[in-house]
């Protein structure tokens, strides 16, 4: 079996760990090497293997680039990558020859859900994971302070999440970027909210017309599920719901990422 190697970009370490023991687990013949900007010089440890983050201009010898952080000025020194790339960022589609393009998980079941996006309006409840480990970060540090009767300095979020739900605006409020780029991404409107927890997610997508009940990306349990806790983890979306003119669904916000990440290296390399 030939054997790949790949890079991945990285800026923080909460996706990139998920992705590297992934990796590890499901295809071990794969290479890998580490690069970024933030991160560059320090090392990411798994259960398996550790690496030394380098500078994104060392990138060359690889076959595959994952990029899973926002390139920031790094752009020019990874469009002179001549491989594959995995890009969850958005940044290098049309602008480099073989871009595999990985979605937001919102975004991914819209695209897959909503043919005519008039039709269709969406509710998305987020987790905390939406700003990476500075988001789980605040939250874990907000709730500990709560019961410490004191207040804790934030990285992200300015008001309390800890035991809380934020609303989103197109205008304003620390949603509103998100809410605009799923709107740029999807041509939907969707009606985000977030609350205090670290990755599962929920959306609700509801059709003027009928239910689009074409849905192959997703799977439907056995059994009810009645927490959002029962879903953190998996790797597969979760069909929770389906009415005459709604569908809902849940999943692991990284976990969905990851997925999608790994089915695009499987792709690559004719691995099942």
């Amino acid at each position: 079996m030939r054997q790949y190697s790949a890079a991945i970009y990285a800026n923080e370490n909460l996706l990139l760990t998920e992705v590297l023991e992934k990796i590890e687990g499901d295809l071990p013949t794969i290479g890998i090497n580490v690069y970024g900007s933030s991160l560059a010089g320090s090392e990411i440890s798994t259960a398996t293997a550790e690496y030394v983050v380098g500078k994104a201009e060392s990138i060359s010898e690889e076959e595959i680039l994952i990029v899973i952080s926002d390139p920031q000025n790094d752009v020019e020194h990874i469009r002179k990558f001549d491989g594959t790339v995995i890009d969850m960022t958005g940044t290098f589609e049309g602008l480099m020859d073989e871009v595999y393009v990985v979605e937001d998980p919102i975004v991914y079941i819209l695209n897959s859900v909503a043919k005519d996006k008039d039709s269709v309006e969406a509710v998305a409840t987020l987790p905390a994971a939406v700003f990476g480990k500075s988001g789980i970060d605040d939250l874990l540090s907000q709730t500990r302070e709560l019961f410490a009767f004191s207040n804790a300095e934030t990285k992200v979020f300015e008001n309390r999440l800890a035991f809380n739900l934020f609303f989103s605006d197109l205008d304003q409020g620390i949603l509103s970027g998100y809410r605009q780029k799923l709107k740029q991404e999807t041509g939907v409107d969707v009606d985000v909210r977030m609350i205090a927890v670290s990755t599962g997610f929920v959306l609700d997508v509801y059709f003027k017309k009928d239910v689009n009940s074409d849905i192959k990306f997703s799977v439907s349990p056995d059994e009810f599920t009645e927490k959002l806790s029962d879903i953190i983890g998996l790797d597969s979306i979760v069909k929770l719901a389906e009415t005459p003119n709604r569908l809902s669904f849940t999943g692991d916000y990284i976990h969905t990422i990851v997925r999608q990440i790994i089915d695009a290296l499987k792709d690559i390399t004719g691995e099942d």
